[in-house]
C-alpha cells in the first residue's frame, strides 16, 4: 500500500508540475476554484484507487487534498494543488529513504555512511521545498499594487550616503551628480570614502563634492585613512557627523545612477511611524555587452523578483545595502551597523524586524548600478553573501529560534532559510564525495552498499529532479521575460559559483571575523592566471572526467556503471562551468573606458583584505581528514552482495535494526563469481537468481540534486542521472547543483 501511495504521489506530482506550467499565473485565488481542483484530483485518484483495489492511492490523493486547503487563500489554486503535492511527495519519499536506510543496514560503517547520505538527502529536500514555496508564494498568488500615502505635510530631511573604496572617480562623479539631481526639497548628500590609497581615486571625488556645494547642493565628503569596519565602519562614521534633524538615512552604492524621483515615491512610506525601512530593488546597467553579463543579470534579477516579493507577504524583507532607506531613530535604537558581519544590510534588518517594526519592499527600481565585470569580482561578491549569511545565523540563531524573539513565524522561517540555502553548495560538495567514492568502488572492483532500494526508488527521483529544473527555469523565464537559452546560462552561472560559496560556509563555520576571498597574485598568461583563480574547480572537473574514462573502461553499458558516469558528467558540467567562465573573463571587457577601469580595479590586489586564520587553517585540515575518512569507511564497508529481493511494502530489517529493535532480518545472500559482460572486468557482484515472480534486485538511488536561485542567492533546480533499469548491485552516489540568492 505505501509504495503504491508513493506511486500515486508522483504522479499527482507530475501533473500538477505540467498544470502550473500551463496555468500557474491563472487569477485563481479563493477557497472556490481551490475546491473544484481538489474535487477533479479526487476523481482522479478514486478511479485509480478502484482500479488497482488499493487503498495507497486515496491515502496520497486525500493527504495533498488536506494540505492543499491549508496554505494562504491569495494563494492560486493551482499552486496550492502543486505545492501540496510536492510537500506530501517529499515527506513520503524521505519515510521511504529513512526506513530503508535504518532498517536495512547490516553493519555499523554502513549504518553510518548510509545516515550521512540520508541528512544530505534531507537537506537537499528542504531547500527544494524551500524554494517552490517561495516560487509559488510570489508568482502564483495575488499581489495587489503597494498603495502609496498621500504626500506628507512636511518632507522629512533625508541624508544619503555614499560609501565609495577604490572606485574609478568618473563612475562615482556619475552617481553624485545623479544624487543632487534628485527632485526631493530636504536633501543632503555625504560621500564617504575609505581605505582607498591612491589619491588620485579620491581627490577628484572632493573637489567635484566641494564643485556641487559652491553650486548652492547640499553636499559633504569626507577621506577615512585606515578605517576599521569595512562599509559598515564607514557608514558608522557618517550617521555620527549628519545633523540632528536629518529623520531618515538612505544608503546608495558608489556606481548606481538614481532616478530623480525615487525620494518622492518612497518617502511617504515613513509617515506610519512603525515603517522602519523602505528598499527598492536592486538593477544594473551595462550587461547588455556579453552573453555572461545577460546571464549574470537574470539570475540577479531573479532574488527582487521572487525572494523579495514572498518576503515582503511575512513583513520579513531585508535591507539590501543600496536603493535603501532607514529611519535614523531606529538605526540608532538598534546600535547602528554591526562591523563585524560582512553582510551588514541583511543582518540590521532582522535586528530592526525583531523590535516589531513593519518595513516596505516597493517593486520598482528607481536605480541602476554595475554588476561585477569580472568572473573573478563575481565570485569575490559571492564569497562575502555567503560567508555573511553564515556570519548571521551564527550571530542570530537565538533570535531566529528563540521563543521570545519578537519575530513572527513568518519572520523566523524566512531568515532562517535565508542563512540556511548557503549550505546548499555544501550539499553538492558532500554529495560529490559519495560520487566520487562510488566512481573508484566501481574502478577497483570493490561496489559499496549505502542504501538498498528497490527499483521504485530509482526510477521516482528522476522524476523529482527533471519537474524541479524544469519549474526553477519556468520561473526564471516568467519573471525575467528570458529566453530558455538565457534562462539556462544563468543556471550555469550560478552552478559555477558552487565551490566557492561552499569554501565561504566552512570558513563561516570555523571563522567568526569578516573574511574577503583572496586574489591569487602572480604574473603570467592571461589564461594561466584565471585558471589559477579556479584551481579547485578545474582540478574536481579534471578527476571527474578522468574517473568518467575509467569508470566505462571498467564497466562498460552496465547500469550501474551509467548510473556513476552520468553523475560525473554532472560534476565536470557544475565544476567545469566555473573554469569556462574565468577563461572567458580576458575577451569580456566592457566598452566603456571608465568600465574597463573599474574591471581592473576589480582584479587589484588591494581589494582583498584576506584575513588569515588559524581557525580557517584547523577547519581546512578537518575538513581534508574527514574527507579521507569517509574514503576509507566506503572502501571498508564495501564488497557485499546486494539483497535479492527488497520490495517497499515488505522490507525485512537488516542485523542493525533486528538487533536493537527485535526485528526480523533480511536473509543473507549468496555471493557467486564476478562476470564481465562489457568489454573489460566489471565491478558488479552478481546473486542467485530470483524466481520469476521476485521483485527486480534493488538498487541505490542517487540522493536528489538542489540548485538555487538568485541571490540569499538567490534559488535552486535539482538534477540528477539514476539508472534506467534495476541492475543486480548497488552504488550509493549523489551530486547537488547550486544556486545563489544574496
Amino acid at each position: 500500500m505505501l509504495d503504491l501511495a508513493l506511486l500515486t504521489a508522483f504522479v499527482i506530482l507530475a501533473i500538477t508540475t505540467g498544470l502550473l506550467l500551463v496555468f500557474g499565473r491563472q487569477p485563481t485565488a479563493g477557497l472556490g476554484w481551490r475546491t473544484a481542483a481538489i474535487a477533479a484530483l479526487a476523481l482522479g485518484v478514486g478511479a485509480d484507487a478502484s482500479a488497482n483495489k488499493s487503498l495507497g492511492p486515496l491515502i496520497a490523493g486525500a493527504t495533498i487534498a488536506i494540505v492543499a486547503l491549508l496554505f494562504p487563500r491569495r494563494w492560486y489554486a493551482i499552486g496550492s494543488v502543486f505545492f501540496a503535492s510536492l510537500l506530501v511527495t517529499t515527506v513520503a519519499y524521505l519515510a521511504y529513504l529513512a526506513r530503508v536506510t535504518l532498517l536495512l543496514a547490516d553493519n555499523p560503517v554502513s549504518l553510518v555512511l548510509g545516515l550521512a547520505l540520508l541528512v544530505l538527502e534531507l537537506g537537499a529536500m528542504w531547500l527544494i521545498l524551500g524554494t517552490a514555496f517561495e516560487m509559488i508564494d510570489a508568482i502564483c498568488a495575488a499581489n495587489p499594487k503597494l498603495p502609496v500615502p498621500a504626500d506628507p505635510d512636511r518632507w522629512p530631511v533625508v541624508c544619503l550616503q555614499v560609501p565609495t573604496y577604490n572606485e574609478p572617480p568618473e563612475l562615482v562623479i556619475e552617481t553624485i551628480r545623479s544624487l543632487v539631481a534628485i527632485d526631493y526639497p530636504a536633501l543632503r548628500v555625504l560621500v564617504i570614502d575609505n581605505n582607498t590609497e591612491d589619491p588620485e581615486l579620491w581627490r577628484p571625488l572632493e573637489a567635484e563634492c566641494a564643485a556641487l556645494r559652491e553650486a548652492g547642493h547640499q553636499i559633504e565628503f569626507a577621506h577615512l585613512a585606515s578605517w576599521p569596519g569595512f562599509k559598515a565602519g564607514a557608514l558608522n562614521w557618517a550617521s555620527k557627523h549628519i545633523g540632528p534633524d536629518v529623520e531618515i538615512v538612505g544608503v546608495v552604492d558608489a556606481d548606481y545612477v538614481v532616478d530623480p524621483g525615487w525620494l518622492r515615491a518612497t518617502v511617504p512610506h515613513f509617515s506610519d511611524p512603525a515603517v522602519a525601512f523602505v528598499q527598492t530593488p536592486q538593477d544594473y546597467r551595462g550587461w547588455e555587452t556579453s552573453a555572461f553579463y545577460r546571464a549574470c543579470y537574470v539570475g540577479f534579477a531573479y532574488f527582487f523578483k521572487v525572494g523579495m516579493v514572498s518576503r515582503d507577504h511575512w513583513n520579513a524583507i531585508i535591507f539590501a545595502g543600496t536603493m535603501g532607506l532607514i529611519r535614523r531613530s531606529v538605526l540608532d535604537e538598534v546600535g547602528g551597523w554591526d562591523e563585524q558581519i560582512i553582510t551588514e544590510d541583511a543582518e540590521i534588518s532582522l535586528r530592526v524586524l525583531a523590535r516589531g517594526y513593519r518595513a516596505v519592499f516597493v517593486p520598482q527600481a528607481f536605480g541602476r548600478g554595475i554588476m561585477p565585470l569580472t568572473y573573478e569580482g563575481l565570485r569575490k561578491q559571492r564569497f562575502r553573501w555567503a560567508f555573511g549569511g553564515i556570519q548571521i545565523l551564527r550571530r542570530h540563531w537565538r533570535t531566529i529560534l528563540g521563543p521570545r524573539s519578537g519575530l513572527t513565524l513568518g519572520q523566523r522561517y524566512e531568515h532562517l532559510m535565508g542563512g540556511i540555502w548557503w549550505f546548499n553548495d555544501a550539499l553538492t560538495l558532500g554529495f560529490t564525495a559519495f560520487v566520487g567514492a562510488t566512481a573508484v568502488g566501481e574502478i577497483i572492483g570493490r561496489p559499496f552498499v549505502v542504501q538498498r532500494l528497490t527499483g521504485l526508488g530509482v526510477v521516482l527521483p528522476t522524476i523529482y529532479v527533471v519537474l524541479n529544473l524544469v519549474r526553477y527555469l519556468w520561473a526564471l523565464r516568467v519573471t525575467t521575460g528570458s529566453s530558455p537559452a538565457l534562462a539556462i546560462a544563468a543556471m550555469r552561472v550560478n552552478f559555477s559559483l558552487s565551490w566557492v560559496i561552499a569554501l565561504a560556509c566552512l570558513r563561516g563555520l570555523v571563522q567568526e571575523k569578516g573574511v574577503f576571498l583572496r586574489t591569487p597574485k602572480f604574473a603570467g598568461a592571461a589564461a594561466v592566471r584565471e585558471i589559477r583563480v579556479v584551481w579547485m574547480e578545474t582540478a574536481i572537473g579534471a578527476v571527474s572526467a578522468l574517473l568518467l574514462v575509467l569508470v566505462l573502461a571498467r564497466a562498460g553499458f552496465e547500469p550501474v556503471g551509467l548510473l556513476v558516469a552520468g553523475l560525473l558528467t554532472w560534476a565536470m558540467v557544475i565544476y567545469g562551468s566555473a573554469t569556462l567562465f574565468a577563461l572567458g573573463d580576458p575577451a569580456r571587457a566592457p566598452l566603456e573606458d571608465v568600465l574597463r577601469a573599474k574591471m581592473s580595479l576589480e582584479l587589484t590586489p588591494a581589494l582583498d583584505r584576506a584575513v588569515n586564520s588559524r581557525f580557517a587553517l584547523a577547519g581546512l585540515i578537518v575538513g581534508t581528514l574527514a574527507s579521507f575518512a569517509i574514503i576509507a569507511a566506503v572502501v571498508s564497508e564495501s564488497g557485499r552482495p546486494p539483497v535479492r529481493d527488497l520490495p517497499f511494502r515488505e522490507a525485512p530489517a537488516g542485523p542493525i535494526a533486528g538487533r536493537f529493535l527485535g526485528l526480523p532480518a533480511a536473509p543473507t545472500p549468496v555471493p557467486t563469481t564476478l562476470a564481465s559482460p562489457g568489454p573489460g572486468p566489471t565491478a558488479v557482484a552478481k546473486t542467485p537468481a530470483a524466481p520469476a515472480s521476485a521483485t527486480p534486485a534493488p538498487v541505490v538511488t542517487p540522493a536528489p540534486v538542489v540548485t538555487r536561485a538568485p541571490a540569499k542567492t538567490p534559488a535552486p533546480v535539482i538534477t540528477t542521472a539514476p539508472a534506467k533499469t534495476p541492475a543486480p548491485s548497488v552504488a550509493a552516489a549523489a551530486s547537488v547543483a547550486p544556486a545563489a540568492t544574496p
